[in-house]
């Protein structure tokens, strides 16, 4: 499972500028920099692919606003995994379908994938591909993630066809 994005919010003590439109928006680097018209505190970054990212635009945004982070968010991340597999889709959707921390969705006729949204809040999105492959998105913790990666690997392997 590869990282491929970790979205933060930056919260300042004062406001980053004093007048602007609905929203400041700038890219530098392969990382996204918002700050909104109502929130001049939040500085919102996307783009990152490492815990050392995060760091690193921390001390980045401290030296460029000459004023310290009171809060680091990590508000959203992103994994994805390729794989080369035949799921039994009906049969992994009749067994998760029972399960206490999902709302599943799945119809092949709208999306090819398998969808289990959360119950719990923090909790991230799963996607599952009737290849093996799958993407988890939204947690906002990375261990949280990796948990959810032990749920999806269990599954695929379970209903794999091959």
């Amino acid at each position: 499972m590869e990282l491929k994005n970790i979205k933060i919010s930056l919260l300042f003590a004062k406001d980053l500028i004093d007048n602007m439109g609905s929203k400041l928006r700038w890219k530098h680097n392969n990382f996204y920099y918002t700050i909104y018209q109502f929130t001049r505190k939040l500085l919102n970054i996307t783009g990152l692919k490492s815990k050392a990212d995060v760091e690193k635009q921390k001390i980045s945004m401290e030296k460029l606003f000459c004023q310290k982070v009171v809060k680091i968010r990590i508000d959203n991340v992103f994994f994805s995994q390729k794989n080369s597999m035949n799921i039994d889709m009906k049969s992994l959707y009749s067994h998760v379908r029972e399960n206490d921390l999902y709302f599943v969705n799945y119809n092949i006729e709208i999306f090819a994938g398998l969808h289990l949204q959360p119950k719990i809040k923090h909790h991230p999105t799963i996607v599952i591909f009737r290849t093996g492959s799958y993407q988890i998105m939204g947690g906002s913790s990375v261990n949280l993630c990796y948990k959810s990666e032990l749920f999806v690997k269990n599954l695929i392997y379970r209903f794999d066809k091959s």
